[in-house]
């Protein structure tokens, strides 16, 4: 194999790693490019789902006793500026990360662009090289035929390796400019990250002491006061209906007689005739005992 074929074998390999590096690249971005995208739709979904947890807690923390209100009011409050720096994750994520992926879409295909010009020029050069080898086998003879071949294979020669070295500059920085774009835009997502951790951390700091600041026993005696008048109430007409069977048996034993009194309700009315009736009942019973006890003296 001549020197000339075996330039043409390392150019045609070396344009082959190219395509696949390119493809490589491409694919394996545009993969990272989706998933941190979907994390970005995800950290925005929870930022939402946090603000929706907060405003339900404070609806709940109104009805509540005074400690617990003030506790779950602070913690909401705390919850959703959490989601605020969640907000400003969301957007650096956003700038710092998926657009730098995004772009390698157009770079890739930019290159690909270069990697067809670099196989354009070397397939001309196998062109000429097989048009080259026909005309020395039909016209061997023929020697201005032969020179305008080689002049033009030569010609084709040089253009590929311009071609070919200039795709090779061209890769050089697109790989040194790949390299440097992974490791910044990978310590940018971790800036993000560490940046929003900092300053949530301090806020669920105050978060946590807002839920400690909730005083149990305070909010219990509420609650015990809060029943406090039912009870009130109630024992209260357990008095009344005590003092008012005292009466009714001082006026049994006194044998006094109770006016029936129109403007009395027909509930208290109906009870007054029914405890009349047991009263007279008693007399009666009491009388006839005497008068069986006056039988037996005599």
């Amino acid at each position: 194999m001549n020197p000339r074929d075996l330039d043409a074998r390392a150019r045609e390999n070396q344009t082959k790693y190219v395509q696949t590096r390119i493809n490589h690249v491409e694919k394996h971005f545009a993969l990272m490019c989706q998933e941190f995208a979907a994390y970005t739709r995800k950290t925005a979904r929870l930022r939402d789902k946090g603000d929706e947890l907060s405003k339900s807690i404070i609806a709940y923390a109104d009805s509540e006793a005074p400690s617990t209100k003030t506790g779950l009011t602070g913690f909401a409050e705390k919850l959703s500026s959490v989601q605020d720096y969640r907000q400003a994750q969301v957007d650096r994520l956003e700038y710092k990360v998926v657009q730098p992926l995004t772009l390698y879409g157009t770079t890739c295909k930019h290159k690909r662009d270069d990697l067809k010009a670099a196989f354009a020029a070397r397939n001309k050069e196998v062109n000429q090289q097989k048009k080259l080898e026909k005309v020395r086998q039909k016209n061997p003879g023929d020697r201005q035929q032969i020179s305008q071949a080689e002049s033009q294979l030569q010609k084709a020669t040089v253009d590929a390796t311009r071609s070919n070295k200039a795709l090779e500059d061209e890769m050089d920085a697109f790989e040194r400019k790949r390299l440097q774009d992974l490791k910044s835009i990978f310590t940018e997502f971790m800036k993000v990250e560490m940046l929003f951790h900092s300053r949530v951390l301090e806020v669920y700091t105050e978060a946590w002491h807002s839920l400690n600041s909730i005083s149990d026993e305070d909010d219990l005696e509420e609650f015990r006061n809060s029943l406090r008048p039912l009870h009130g109430t109630t024992s209260t007409s357990h008095l009344n209906r005590h003092n008012s069977k005292t009466s009714l048996n001082s006026t049994d034993n006194s044998r006094v007689a109770v006016p029936y009194s129109s403007s009395k309700s027909s509930s208290r009315h109906d009870t007054q005739l029914q405890d009349f009736e047991d009263d007279d009942d008693d007399e009666d019973e009491d009388e006839e005992e005497e008068s069986d006890e006056d039988e037996d003296d005599r």
